[in-house]
């Protein structure tokens, strides 16, 4: 019997320990919500590990040497928390730990600007969110609509409507969609029309250049879209639909379904209006009929807490009508129908894996399609006056690697491929592009209000010189109220298809426009028809261009003047060397030119942006921003003069004129306002005299040459009823204004909206 008891005390003795080799808990914020990702630390090892989607974690202590044990809980955006483990804890036990939100913290975690989830107080260098909230009460629904809504940016039309960052034209601006860039741009462009930003969870805006992550087209910056991804529920869904002047109307679904471990979220957008005519006696409209449909899928699934696997597809199809009366041989006008499709096709899948001692790795992979077709028949025959077909395909696969010391430094460095290929009536070589690319980035952190960041990126381009952009940044916050940030960096921007390979000739103008790689073969051509009248500039003479690039400065603060009122000031200056124009280099024998590409110009581009950020509790918030931007051309002359002595001298000088379709001044006013079921939006946004025509041809703006400024002012007011649906009244443009310049601006827009979410 003694025996019995004696076994039994001692397999309880050996039990004990054993009943404490694992802590197992739950971290959430302050709202009572799991917290996925979060760094749970055990003190004094190198043990490390993230809780999973539903905030838990596992903690094995065998053989841990300190008493009593603690765990450090961190997160972006929370207060590091340490709990110590109370005395004596059993494997049955189960931890509680409740994140609070760092004072000096947004609560907005953003992407774009390192490539890692970091949040917005933390990053180093120019960022604005605009929230799925704000883009709702505004009652927006391009992304065209939001971005001319913003301070900094401007609006302008050539071949779409683009936007101008920093100075910059349209082309310079990457516009990326979950980080996968969007193509088919027409003559620089990317018609941010075609985007519907119903679906949208964030939009972030990077200033300055990026390509140290990004690579080419990121010369100006970045707008990353980010979608809205499967949230907690089971089940929910939505319907939005909208109806405004010109016969405008919206249409929108979304659906969403998750399980334990796999999300979905399906949405879809119809949209369509009948255009309008700014001069109501013109057989062209200035903006054409057109239709168009999104559909836009996200989907994930949790292999296990380490790995996950997600998915995304977006389709995109518009179709655009409108009449252009044309002249023919012995003064006979033909009325021409003329139809544009346009579709694009993205899909992507990523895969990462986080390991427990702060290690993410990530594989990317995405596959894009843009084609464009227009037709023009005559409207009385029916007979087929022209048609034109240009496809783009982009494909991209890239691995990444992340690594989280626990200290003070993080890492991130990846490589990648791209392949890039035309297939159009213009293009008669079938063109291809291939890059290689790597980059790595260093942030090193050594406290809470100091952290500099290092990046370098190097592209092996199939076309041009291969190109290294590195860029150094830092912030620092030296009181608990203000906050600085500098960064200096390079940026380029690659030759594009059609300024390397273009082959192009106007049936119905006669002009001739060729890329650099092609424009020998092209003179050769023509004059051997015997179309060509004069050489401007011998072929031999002519070289491949090369790719655009910048230096540039982005240096300002932020100042909390109270808790609820925030001025943030950003300088920059951006040093633009080779840049691409064209130029005609032969005259035809029907008096048209022929044109080509050329490296010719310097640019300077430099400016101020500030913002007044404020809110009044809950209630009441907005912004007033402003810009002064100082875009020049390097203009070189050379003169001819007579010295003292009699003698004939060359003498050089060198000045800076102003760019075409750059305001010197604007300004941009949001205020959003909530009480009780009610909201309500006011925006509006003033852009100073630009100018546009180069009436005399001397290739800069003179002051006779600009167009007055301009103020636009957007209303909404909206209702909830009940717990799930709102109705929304809008007036956009509400002082009527319309310019030939401006045709994304069609005067007063009236629409009202409803929106249900089950």
């Amino acid at each position: 019997m003694f025996r019995i008891i004696l076994q039994v005390l001692l397999c309880g003795v050996l039990a004990m320990p054993a009943a404490a080799q694992h802590i197992t808990g739950y971290v959430r914020d302050t709202d009572d919500q799991p917290l996925r990702n979060v760094q749970v630390n055990l003190v004094e090892t190198e043990f490390m590990q993230y809780t999973d989607r539903n905030g838990q974690f596992r903690v094995d202590t065998s053989g841990h040497p300190r008493s009593p044990i603690q765990l450090t809980f961190t997160r972006h955006g929370y207060q590091e928390h340490t709990a110590t483990i109370p005395e004596p804890w059993s494997s049955a036990d189960t931890l509680n730990v409740t994140l609070q939100p760092v004072r000096h913290r947004s609560e907005t975690l953003v992407v774009t600007a390192t490539r890692t989830r970091s949040d917005l107080e933390d990053v180093s260098i120019p960022v604005q969110v605009i929230e799925q909230a704000e883009i709702r009460q505004s009652g927006n629904m391009r992304l065209s609509d939001v971005l001319g809504e913003q301070a900094g940016l401007q609006l302008v039309n050539n071949h779409g409507t683009g936007v101008q960052m920093q100075g910059f034209d349209p082309e310079y601006t990457l516009i990326l969609i979950d980080g996968n860039p969007v193509i088919g741009r027409t003559a620089g462009t990317l018609d941010l029309t075609r985007i519907s930003v119903r679906n949208v969870r964030q939009i972030e805006i990077v200033k300055g250049p990026s390509s140290a992550l990004w690579g080419s087209d990121a010369l100006a910056g970045v707008i990353n879209i980010i979608t809205d991804t499967a949230g907690d529920e089971t089940l929910s869904a939505g319907l939005t639909t909208r109806y405004g002047t010109h016969n405008t109307s919206d249409l929108s679904g979304d659906i969403t379904y998750n399980t334990r471990q796999i999300g979905n979220k399906i949405s879809v957008n119809h949209h369509r209006s009948d255009g309008y005519r700014r001069n109501s006696g013109a057989v062209s409209k200035t903006i054409p009929d057109f239709a168009n449909y999104t559909l836009n899928y996200r989907g994930s699934l949790d292999v296990s807490d380490n790995l996950t696997v997600s998915a995304r597809a977006r389709w995109f199809d518009e179709q655009l009508s409108n009449n252009t009366l044309i002249q023919q041989p012995e003064n006979r006008s033909v009325l021409l129908v003329t139809r544009d499709q346009q579709q694009d096709l993205t899909l992507g899948t990523e895969i990462v894996y986080r390991t427990a001692a702060g290690l993410e790795l990530m594989a990317d992979w995405m596959y894009a399609y843009f084609v464009m077709e227009t037709t023009s028949r005559a409207e009385e025959t029916g007979t087929l006056f022209s048609t034109d077909r240009f496809r783009q395909f982009h494909q991209r696969g890239e691995i990444r690697a992340a690594y989280n010391s626990g200290t003070a430094h993080q890492f991130l460095g990846g490589f990648g491929l791209i392949d890039e290929r035309l297939n159009a009536q213009r293009y008669p070589s079938q063109p291809d592009f291939q890059t290689q690319f790597a980059f790595f980035q260093h942030t090193w952190s050594p406290s809470g209000d100091l952290n500099l960041t290092s990046g370098l990126r190097y592209d092996s381009h199939s076309e041009y010189r291969n190109q290294v952009s590195p860029k150094v940044s830092f912030r620092y916050r030296p009181a608990s109220w203000i906050q600085i940030r500098s960064s200096l960096g390079r940026g380029f921007k690659a030759p594009e298809f059609r300024q390397l390979f273009l082959d192009f000739t106007n049936s119905t103008s006669g002009y001739s426009v060729f890329g650099s790689a092609t424009v020998a073969d092209g003179i050769r051509r023509l004059a051997a028809e015997g179309t060509l009248a004069e050489i401007l500039i011998p072929a031999d003479n002519l070289d491949n261009i090369r790719a655009e690039s910048s230096w540039a400065v982005n240096s300002g603060f932020d100042v909390d003047m109270t808790p609820s009122v925030r001025l943030r000031v950003n300088m920059f200056h951006n040093a633009v060397q080779d840049l691409i124009e064209v130029a005609p280099v032969a005259r035809r024998t029907n008096g048209q030119s022929v044109f080509t590409y050329f490296n010719v110009d310097q640019v300077r581009i430099q400016g101020l942006e500030s913002a007044i950020q404020f809110t009044y509790r809950e209630s009441l918030g907005g912004s007033l921003g402003y810009q002064l931007l100082d875009a020049r051309s390097r203009i070189s002359e050379t003169q001819t003069l007579q010295d003292a002595q009699g003698e004939l001298v060359q003498r050089s000088s060198v000045r800076y004129e102003p760019l075409f379709n750059r305001s010197r001044h604007a300004l941009s006013l949001r205020v959003f306002a909530n009480h009780r079921n009610w909201g309500g939006s006011l925006r509006g946004i003033y852009r100073g005299p630009y100018a546009m025509i180069d009436r005399n041809g001397n290739g800069y703006a003179d002051d006779n040459e600009f167009e007055s400024g301009f103020t636009v002012w957007n209303l909404a007011v909206s209702r909830k009823l009940g717990s799930s649906l709102n109705v929304q009244l809008g007036l956009d443009n509400a002082l009527d204004y319309t310019h030939v310049f401006q045709p994304h601006l069609p005067g007063r827009l009236w629409y009202i909206q409803a929106e249900l979410n089950l």
